[in-house]
Parts: C-alpha cells; structure tokens; sequence
C-alpha cells in the first residue's frame, strides 16, 4: 500500500520509504538547478504549487470569478489562468483524474498532474510554470509516472504555463519501458551501494 508523508515529500510501500520520480530526476539530471539559489528555487517552487492549485480547482468547475474572491491573486497569475482555460478550450481537455500517487512495484512513487481526454485521446499531463522548458527531463517525468500508473497512453503531454509568456500544450516523446528500467536499476544499484 502507498502512502504519502507530506512533511518531507516521503513516499512509502508498505511502511517502507521508496524513492520519488523526483529523486531518480535528480539522479539523472544532477545539476539541474545547482546554480539556482535555494530562495529562488522556493519562491518558483510556491508560484507553481499555487498555479497547479488553481488550475485544479477550474478543472473541477469553479470560475476565474470565483477564484478570484476566494485567493487573492496578481494578474500575472490571473493571466497564467487565462492561458491554462484557453489551452483547455482549444485542445477539447477533459480531465479524468488529478494529483494521483502511482507506485511501480513499490520500487518508486510519484504523483502526476492529470489524467484527461485531450481530443478524444487518453492522454497523460504534467503541469510546468517554468520560464524554460526541459522536454528531455519532462519526457522521463511523464514516462515514470505512465510505467506506475500500468496504463498505456495514447499522448503525453506538457501544459506549459510560463509566467512572461503565452501558454502553449506540447506533446512530450516517451521513454522506452527498457530505458526506464535501466535507469531504476541504476539508481538503485547507486543508493543500495551508499
């Protein structure tokens, strides 16, 4: 069974910590924010947390109105909101699942963003908020998670909402299931040997 700590993002199989796709991420991309200080990584870090959370809450029929009176937002978050609806809007997205925790044999968790029909295609999504943006590192992201889900999708996709841009809905290219599991092993071959 998985569960989830909050207090220090652990996930855990059976009562037993498991690593994160975030932390098999780090183990593939290892320097991928080492020159960003940790107080610039925190506010990026707070923005996204709050821009997912209101996405989420349009996705599940509140309104832009009634979002605005429940948070108190700046417009450039009502204007990444404005984008997230227009892309939603264009792109025939409808969500089936948000935020789910998915374990691969109790090897690794995670948590995906949204599980939708994207035109009519059953499709698996990451949120990013992100001023650049790192298809590579999202192509395993969405590729661990689809290998935990046990699902096959159709697409995956990126919702890119950047705060000084137009948001913009990209497909991302999937890792090989036998990529994927030479990475694990990698990276659990690496921790075991610590």
């Amino acid at each position: 069974m998985l569960e989830f700590v909050e207090e220090g993002h652990l996930y855990l199989y059976d009562g037993v910590i498991i690593p994160s796709v975030s932390e098999i991420l780090g183990f593939i991309f290892p320097d991928k924010y080492k020159d960003v200080p940790k107080e610039i990584l925190k506010d990026k870090a707070d923005y996204g947390t709050l821009v997912h959370k209101l996405c989420e809450e349009l996705d599940t029929g509140k309104t832009l109105e009634e979002l605005k009176q429940e948070y108190k937002f700046n417009y450039i978050i009502e204007a990444t909101l404005k984008q997230h609806l227009k892309l939603r809007e264009k792109h025939n997205i409808v969500p089936i699942s948000m935020e789910q925790r998915v374990c691969y044999k109790g090897l690794y968790g995670g948590t995906y963003d949204l599980e939708a029909y994207v035109d009519s295609e059953l499709s698996l999504i990451d949120r990013k908020t992100t001023a650049e943006l790192d298809k590579e590192y999202l192509s395993w992201q969405l590729s661990f998670y689809e290998l935990a889900k046990g699902k096959k999708y159709d697409k995956l996709y990126v919702e890119w909402l950047p705060k000084k841009g137009l948001g913009q809905f990209i497909e991302i290219e999937r890792k090989s299931k036998k990529e994927l599991l030479r990475v694990l092993k990698e990276y659990l071959d690496c921790i075991n040997n610590e």
